[in-house]
């Protein structure tokens, strides 16, 4: 089973560079988000900041050396092959003789090829990780006097993304500046980021993009700031309808095996402080700093960065009567925790007027604070619609393009309502165009089916996906079908009915759906032709052992060693 990381870094208080503002608070938000709405497991969300807690005694100070340790490390040894990785970033990044680099806090400009962290290294990483999946984040502030030559902060990241085959997103284009907005508190950029995520909108590569090149030139606009464009590389284009959020949510597993819940903490004033219980049947690289967040949530940002959170102290006693009230206390850290994360839940789906108003606020500056705002008491028909919304459900989608659909024209929210309408629509076609990557194509056609036939071209594009995957389903419930039938074939310790499995299975055609599975099984089935050899040959019966070996077919993983047994055997 695959795994999801999320590595996530924002430094506000630099060494040697002018202090950001809200990059601290753009790593905690998007922390949280994953976290509360069950896309990422916390003891596999990483959060390195200014103020982030010790974890198993290992500091998540983002120095240049933490931070390459970190790497090392997740990359080495955490993530296995087909997992999904986020890296996100908010700080300073910086092009040093053609070369672009991320910089930790300790970063000098001066001296940055020994104190940045070099995009190419970061990639070779990710890269090296086997990951199936890898999403690179970046919401890079630069100062144009630590610019050299010709070109600018970007360039070469971009070429590397599509070079490596990592999907990457820039705050900006290359040549333009990311801009952090007092009244999101949040970067420009991170602020739409995480109103797409709660929207739907981060279901594929294909449909991120589509959010963000809208949002954040709006965004730019409506707060008063130059143009910002984001950048998103995808290549092979075939990776836009990527999943990058689990299709169904990620819960942590309980002592008792079931689920278990994950809450996350929204505080204010730039410091917000994550906790979570852990799975105590899962291997946790993050176990120590979960278990001790909720002593770390007294920690305010005055906190001395060179120390980062205190390491918690260690529990004392085998105290009897805390050993009786223990079980009530987890039951009631439990629910707390479960009404935590459903009122959380709630905040960030009703949320977005509060985060991300419509228009800029009188008087708004870089620095201001978000205005207050006032609860209207009755939810509109947009409100209700946004609430059945149920991160990769394509129904949900339905539903709520269903009660957008009842406000008219000339009603209030309606250009909105249709806006949604429409994105809903999209969002339900990637995840229509999601399933088929993965060639369920049964699936596809279900989701592709429930595409509204308003707006128009979006329904024409769902029906064209529908008559090309039709074919394809059918095929793929044949050889279903086909491959069902030679494991019926199949009986113990008969070598011969290993072969005639085989022979059925090779009927499926390559490049047919099930081909993959198809071969999968053959070659497992004539592992299993070898093994029963090699059993006959133990018992000391070498003729039989060379008659069955001789059964494993050419072309298969088996083949080679089953030449190399019989060449043994017939020596004996």
């Amino acid at each position: 089973m695959s795994n999801q990381w999320l590595i996530t870094i924002g430094i506000n208080q630099y060494q040697h560079f002018q202090p950001l503002n809200y990059a601290q608070a753009d790593a905690q938000g998007l922390w949280n988000l994953v976290v509360s709405r069950g896309s990422f497991m916390p003891d596999r969300c990483l959060l390195l900041t200014d103020t982030s807690p010790f974890i198993e005694g290992q500091s998540t100070y983002p120095s240049g050396e933490n931070l390459k340790q970190w790497l090392d490390h997740l990359c080495q040894q955490a993530i296995k092959k087909d997992d999904l990785v986020w890296l996100f970033f908010s700080g300073y990044g910086v092009k040093w003789e053609g070369q672009d680099y991320l910089m930790p806090i300790d970063g000098n400009p001066d001296d940055v090829s020994a104190t940045g962290i070099s995009i190419r290294d970061i990639y070779e990483k990710l890269k090296s990780s086997k990951a199936g999946t890898i999403l690179v984040l970046l919401d890079m502030n630069h100062q144009q006097e630590y610019q050299d030559g010709s070109t600018v902060v970007g360039n070469q990241t971009v070429e590397l993304a599509r070079e490596m085959e990592i999907p990457t997103v820039l705050s900006c284009q290359p040549g333009q500046f990311s801009y952090e907005v007092g009244e999101l508190q949040h970067g420009l950029f991170t602020g739409a980021l995480l109103e797409g995520l709660r929207s739907g909108a981060g279901l594929t590569l294909a449909s991120l993009k589509r959010f963000l090149s809208e949002r954040v030139p709006e965004l730019s606009q409506n707060y008063s700031r130059p143009l910002q464009e984001p950048v998103v590389v995808v290549n092979p284009p075939g990776k836009s309808h990527q999943v990058i959020l689990p299709e169904q949510p990620v819960f942590v597993g309980s002592q008792n095996g079931e689920r278990n819940s994950a809450t996350a903490q929204l505080v204010g004033g730039g410091t917000t402080v994550a906790s979570a219980v852990a799975a105590s049947s899962v291997e946790n690289p993050f176990q120590a700093a979960l278990r001790n967040q909720q002593e770390a949530a007294t920690t305010t940002s005055s906190t001395s960065p060179s120390n980062g959170q205190p390491k918690p102290a260690d529990t004392a006693g085998n105290d009897d009567e805390d050993d009786e009230n223990s079980s009530l206390w987890q039951q009631i850290l439990l629910w707390g925790g479960g009404l935590a994360l459903l009122l959380l839940l709630l905040l960030t789906t009703l949320g977005r007027n509060i985060f991300f108003p419509a228009t800029e606020q009188a008087g708004s500056g870089g620095d201001s604070q978000v205005g207050t705002v006032t609860p209207t008491g009755k939810l509109t028909p947009l409100d209700r619609a946004q609430i059945l919304l149920r991160g990769n459900q394509a129904n949900s989608y339905v539903l709520a393009i269903r009660q957008a659909s009842q406000i008219k024209p000339g009603e209030p929210q309606y250009r909105e309502a249709q806006a949604s309408i429409e994105r809903w629509s999209r969002n339900i076609l990637d995840i229509a165009q999601g399933r088929a990557n993965t060639r369920n194509y049964r699936g596809a056609i279900a989701a592709a089916s429930m595409v509204p036939q308003d707006p128009q071209p979006i329904f024409t594009e769902a029906e064209k996906l529908i008559r090309q995957w039709t074919p394809l389903a059918k095929r793929q419930q044949a050889n279903q079908v086909v491959l069902s039938t030679a494991k019926g074939l199949i009986r113990p310790n008969s070598a011969s009915s290993y072969v005639q499995a085989i022979n059925m299975a090779r009927k499926i055609p390559q490049g047919d759906p099930g081909y993959v599975q198809a071969q999968a099984s053959i070659n497992l089935w004539s592992q299993n032709i070898l093994n029963l050899a090699r059993q006959r040959a133990n018992e000391g019966n070498f003729r039989l052992a060379v008659v069955t070996a001789n059964l494993v077919p050419a072309n298969t993983i088996a083949y080679n060693p089953a030449r190399q047994a019989i060449a043994q055997w017939q020596t004996r």
